[in-house]
């Protein structure tokens, strides 16, 4: 299916790097015009707007924390002077700082849940007013197969993540008469930076319980997103998808 997405708007947080780059990228190729949203890196973030100018079509990078509700509203200002408005939200901002419930500190908690779910909460805020007047818009929430599995030592994030498929389908159920579609994403054990000391520990075992039988690529979820940021899925809403080579059912 090739999909075009031409003369659209997308915003990616997070996208300096694994699923939010090849997001982004995918997004792009697909014709979107893409905002580049990094909290730390800019280099990172200058090589995915290079990648997505070399074939041709638009990207814009801008820093910002997305738990940050001053910064927020800055990205937006920019969106709104540089593009006037937005067609996609890619909330794929995430950290994580695992440790055992007893010996997790308050910082790490917070740390995880105001930036997976406070950021997502922020930015379809500020994304939802706009697409509103257009009556048109797509959400597109990056939670995990974690969400609902559970994973020792990750209870700050599986309740951010966990919170976000709830946050999903309530703010579909909002946002629905209002043209917009709101989707979460559940990706499994994918191939990042974010997973790579947890892959290297336990990686054998965590393929035992993989029938696909192999770790997932970023590709694997860039191209769900790109599939729900189109036409072709304006008759879903409120759904929680895992992209997971069937983890979650094994």
């Amino acid at each position: 299916m090739n999909i075009d997405l031409s003369g659209k708007v997308a915003l990616v947080t997070g996208a300096s790097r694994g699923i939010g780059r090849e997001t982004a990228i995918q997004l792009g190729q697909a014709g979107a015009r893409v905002i580049i949203n990094y909290n730390r890196s800019k280099e990172k973030a200058d090589e995915v707007r290079q990648a997505i100018t070399a074939s041709g079509h638009e990207a814009e990078i801008f820093q910002a924390d997305v738990s940050q509700p001053e910064e927020v509203k800055a990205l937006f200002s920019f969106i709104r002077d540089k593009f006037k408005t937005i067609d996609i939200l890619v909330n794929n901002a995430g950290v994580i700082k695992d440790n055992l419930l007893l010996s997790m500190a308050l910082s790490e908690w917070d740390k995880v849940i105001d930036t997976n779910l406070r950021g997502a909460f922020l930015c379809t805020r500020q994304a939802a007013e706009i697409m509103m007047a257009n009556h048109s818009g797509k959400i597109i929430n990056m939670s995990s197969v974690g969400a609902i599995r559970g994973g020792r030592g990750q209870t700050n994030y599986a309740s951010a993540k966990g919170g976000l498929i709830s946050f999903t389908t309530a703010s579909a159920v909002e946002l629905a008469p209002k043209g917009i579609q709101v989707n979460a994403v559940l990706p499994g054990m994918i191939v990042t930076d974010m997973s790579s000391r947890v892959r290297k520990r336990a990686g054998d075992k965590i393929l035992e319980r993989i029938p696909a039988g192999r770790f997932g690529e970023p590709s694997d979820i860039a191209k769900l997103v790109v599939f729900l940021a189109s036409g072709s899925a304006d008759y879903i809403t409120g759904q929680a998808i895992s992209v997971d080579g069937g983890m979650s059912i094994s």
